[in-house]
Formats: C-alpha cells, structure tokens, sequence
C-alpha cells in the first residue's frame, strides 16, 4: 500500500504526492493510503475533489522498535552521497550526519539546494521501505563539533584494523541502545583523526578482508545491526 508522509496532520495531501495519487497512481474516492507525521502512521482514505487530495484518518498502525543509529559519514564526492542517504534510510538509521575530513574531496557548499534533494532521496526512500519516519539530515563542520557523548557505542570502520569484527563489539544489544557508526571519506581517515575517535570512546572494527567504497561501507554495519534489530525486538 502506497505511503505519504506529511507535514501537518491538516487532512489534505498537496504537492508533488498529490500528483503521484491522482496522476501517477490514478487513485479515486475512497481508495486507502498510509499517512504518516511525526513517527505515528494512519490507515487513510481518499477525498479527490479536483485539484485536492483529501484524507480521513482511520486506524494508526502499530511501529516495530528499533534501535537508534546515527550513520556519521565522512563528506564524499557527489553524487556519492546521495546514495549514502537513500540505503542509509532503506537499511533503518535514525541520523545521518555529513562531515568534513581530512581526505574529503568533496567541498562544502551549496549546502541548501544539496540538503532538499537528500531530504527528498529520505522522504522516498522511507515511503518505499514502509518506516514510520524520515531520518534527521545533518552537516558537521568537523569531528570535534558532534556530540559525542550522546551515544552509548561509537563504531569505528577502521581499514588498518584486521581482527575485531562487528559481533566482538556488540555484544549485548539492548532497545534503548544508541549506536554511531563512523564512515571515512574516500582515501579514509587520517591517523590524527583515527587517535581523535579512539580518545572519544570510539571502537575500531572491520567491515571485511575487502576495502569498500564510502558510499557503500556503512551497509556492512547496517546490514548486521538490522539483523540484530529484528532478533531484540
């Protein structure tokens, strides 16, 4: 069933989802949608009058628990990471944060026009994989400026490290834990930024025998963090 999310609960779809319904769709009175806001959704279904869109909320729909992932992305070369944001949202993060590396080639500008086009790549791709909400989309002038005393676990992808895997780490996966996953830029992170995020509490882990691109590294944590999600909860 096709979902919507909205700005307000206002009881009116506008915009390029109401074009979807009418045109692309050809939806009719009476036909039922998903209508989400702020982490709750609606079984809904459709007033069209003309040029409106119109929706009742029916029954709310009951979200499975996740855990709280916050991908924290080294700045990549466009359009790299507009594909972080849309497996990132498919595979389940909370946040995605953009930041600047040492190693970055990508620069940091046109910053407003480049967050409304990931945050409609979110919109989607959250639409697609039937979640409850959009992740939160970020930019972080430097490492120094993230918070990172708000998260409980710190993973660091670490390609100078060989041993410790992903499961050495996490051992005890609870609810209400919050996990950062940490991805360099392309060429990696620096050894003063590696001793930067060790000196934070970061764990160092490797993603495999096998270097993965930026843009693609994080499905290796966030493929093993969603299977450990669906046997917590």
């Amino acid at each position: 069933m096709q979902r919507y999310f909205v700005s307000e609960w206002r009881g009116e779809i506008i915009g390029n989802d109401a074009h979807h319904i009418k045109n692309v769709m050809r939806m009719k009175t009476n036909d039922e949608v998903i209508v989400c806001f702020e982490g709750r959704c609606f079984l809904s279904t459709l007033t069209i009058e003309k040029d409106h869109v119109f929706y009742e909320r029916k029954q709310e729909l009951i979200a499975t628990p996740s855990m709280h992932i916050t991908l924290i992305q080294g700045l990549p070369k466009h359009p790299k990471g507009e594909i972080v944001v849309k497996y990132a949202t498919l595979f389940g993060v909370s946040q995605i944060l953009f930041v600047p590396m040492t190693r970055s080639i990508a620069k940091s500008d046109n910053e407003a026009n480049k967050h409304r086009r990931m945050s409609l790549i979110a919109k989607e791709a959250s639409e697609l994989s039937h979640r409850f909400d959009i992740p939160e989309i970020r930019s972080e002038s430097s490492l120094k400026h993230i918070e990172w005393s708000t998260f409980d676990v710190i993973l660091l992808a670490d390609e100078n490290e060989k041993t410790v895997q992903l499961q050495d780490v996490l051992i005890d996966v609870k609810p209400s834990l919050k996990i950062a996953v940490m991805i360099g830029p392309e060429g990696g992170i620096t050894d003063q930024e590696r001793h930067y995020l060790l000196s934070i509490g970061a764990k160092s882990v490797s993603l495999g025998p096998r270097i993965l691109p930026t843009e693609l590294a994080s499905l290796y944590a966030l493929t093993y963090l969603s299977l450990k999600n669906a046997k917590t909860f």
